[in-house]
């Protein structure tokens, strides 16, 4: 799978994956967010959630040179490897 399709998978369970990894979670719902961009040095996605009544936006940042990919917002930050996003949307995929 490449990265451009594992990104664009990601982007569908956004939800699921804050909802996850979250100690406390009012619900997060994915407002709208573009199809990954290339930019120099790997992809990036903008978006919008919205968490209770309050919407914030959202930046997914791919670095192709190191394989990470960063998850930033108002409210979250998340950083991981690519393949621990790959395995996260397997294991969805698997429910």
């Amino acid at each position: 799978m490449k990265v451009r399709e594992i990104l664009s998978n990601f982007i569908y369970n956004l939800s699921d994956f804050i909802s996850a990894e979250a100690v406390v979670d009012t619900g997060v719902k994915l407002i709208y967010a573009t199809e990954p961009q290339k930019v120099l040095g790997g992809y990036v996605v903008y978006g919008a959630v919205q968490v209770g009544l309050k919407q914030y936006e959202f930046e997914i940042r791919y670095d192709r040179h190191t394989k990470m990919v960063e998850i930033s917002g108002a409210v979250f930050w998340f950083r991981r490897h690519i393949r621990n996003i790959k395995k996260f949307l397997e294991e969805i995929s698997k429910s």
